[in-house]
């Protein structure tokens, strides 16, 4: 996946607060978010190397991107995905570990990439609902003057959309960490794949 086009999934990753999205507002709701996230990204400094300070100032910028973003996401239905057949091995206190994990992993990457954002653009540019209960929103992000599509992917909770995927450059997000996180477990234990998610960007195991 392009570095980038990861930079614009970590801006929609935050702490779950309670939201609800009408359906017909999906769009306008994504356009106004998307609008404010790059009008935030223009206060960033231009970062040349790693110091105390413009550590602070990246996570600064990406939490107030996080507030913006955060309502959209179902992070509970994430989890259940990324873990796939893991998923009814946990305990309830070992599944709430594991979403606190897999959230602080996510925010760790964007942190991590927003110093390589270099004024790139995205824009709403189509959608289609294959099912009454899902709904595609596509959006375009221009990188060295190519169009990269990045795909959300909402669902229908009982009339709270969220966002339980996202596809970029036609990669899902949620199968990339479904396909870690079963290779990791098949060389390490759980313990140790919660301790990864929470300190490392990348987590593969050793």
């Amino acid at each position: 996946m392009k570095t980038l086009a990861k930079l614009l999934l970590g801006c929609i990753l935050l702490t779950n607060l309670a939201f609800s999205i009408e359906f017909d507002k999906i769009n306008s709701t994504m356009q106004t978010n998307i609008e404010a996230t790059f009008h935030i990204l223009q206060k960033l400094p231009k970062i040349a190397q790693d110091t105390p300070q413009n550590g602070a100032a990246l996570q600064q910028v990406a939490n107030q991107i996080f507030a913006l973003f955060d309502p959209l996401f179902d992070y509970n239905l994430m989890s259940q995905l990324a873990l796939s057949k893991h998923y009814k091995t946990l305990t309830l206190e070992q599944f709430e570990a594991f979403k606190a994990s897999f959230k602080c992993n996510l925010k760790k990457n964007f942190t991590h990439k927003l110093k390589l954002y270099q004024d790139e653009k995205i824009e709403i540019i189509g959608s289609n609902q294959p099912k009454n209960n899902r709904y595609n929103l596509k959006t375009s992000l221009i990188i060295n003057g190519k169009t990269n599509e990045i795909i959300f992917k909402f669902y229908n909770n009982t009339e709270d959309w969220k966002i339980y995927d996202i596809d970029i450059l036609g990669i899902s997000i949620i199968q990339t960490y479904r396909s870690q996180i079963n290779d990791f477990l098949a060389k390490s234990d759980f313990n140790a794949l919660l301790d990864n998610l929470r300190n490392e960007i990348s987590f593969e195991a050793k």
